[in-house]
């Protein structure tokens, strides 16, 4: 009779103990069944894209983060320029204070839509910038020397501009836009990477091919590339410019102070 009770206690031990551990291998998840795809967004995905990212973007009050940009100037690629940038979407305002490469660091680029005559307050790199602020005009040369775009160019509202514009200018000319999407993971995010292709060559093109990388979550553009077409022998074409916008922080609240 002890062996058998014996014997119970450790049956109910053994049972009790399995199940308290968890199991060896993880439960199936329930799948969502397969949709039936947009037919809107299959017709015309940059048109879908571009719009939502205005919407999405017309609720932004401000951001910061980290800029990014790579340029061929002149016919020459420069280096890779990373920046400190603020944005406040009303009025337009930014702010940017380069940090790499040791050329550049140190500049700074200050702007507010409407105010100072449309002036940009402009401290140069290196020992330049000793002497603080100057105040120059958008298009200055010791601006425009080393870049393809003004300040006021510059920022996220500027990039889906810029798009739509590629986009409209291939439309009205009679050029085809071919557009074609995949889904990438950028600066930490998961993306839908847009690639427009523009064959045809013509005065007003913008660019060959234009890369323009969407963040799922936010539906904000976060990436732009722009390539030349391919040389004769070349499988592709020379990145014309490269622009990105990292470590992303919406809707903190900047004030005046952040851009003077």
């Amino acid at each position: 009779m002890l062996k058998s009770v014996r014997r119970l206690v450790a049956s109910a031990a053994a049972i009790a103990f399995v199940a308290a551990q968890p199991p060896a291998t993880p439960a199936p998840k329930a799948v969502e069944p397969a949709q039936l795809p947009d037919p809107v967004k299959t017709a015309d995905p940059l048109g879908v894209m571009l719009s939502d990212a205005k919407a999405a973007h017309a609720k932004l009050r401000d951001y910061t983060g980290v800029f990014t940009r790579q340029e061929r100037v002149n016919g020459t690629l420069g280096a890779e320029q990373l920046a400190e940038i603020k944005v406040r979407t009303k009025p337009f305002s930014i702010a940017l204070r380069f940090a790499k490469p040791q050329a550049v660091a140190g500049m700074e680029e200050l702007y507010v839509s409407g105010t100072i005559g449309g002036k940009v307050k402009y401290r140069p790199a290196g020992a330049k910038g000793v002497s603080g602020f100057q105040l120059v005009s958008l298009d200055d040369p010791k601006i425009l020397a080393d870049t393809r775009h003004p300040v006021n160019e510059i920022g996220i509202a500027a990039m889906i501009e810029r798009v739509t514009a590629i986009a409209n200018r291939e439309k009205t000319s009679g050029n085809g836009l071919e557009v074609y999407t995949a889904e990438f993971e950028f600066g930490g995010k998961k993306t839908t990477r847009y690639e427009l292709l523009a064959r045809r060559a013509h005065a007003h093109r913008y660019a060959h091919r234009v890369l323009v990388y969407v963040d799922k979550e936010s539906k904000l553009p976060i990436r732009f590339e722009a390539y030349d077409a391919p040389k004769p022998g070349a499988t592709a074409g020379e990145l014309l410019e490269a622009y990105s916008y990292t470590n992303l922080k919406f809707n903190v609240g900047l004030g005046d102070s952040a851009f003077e």
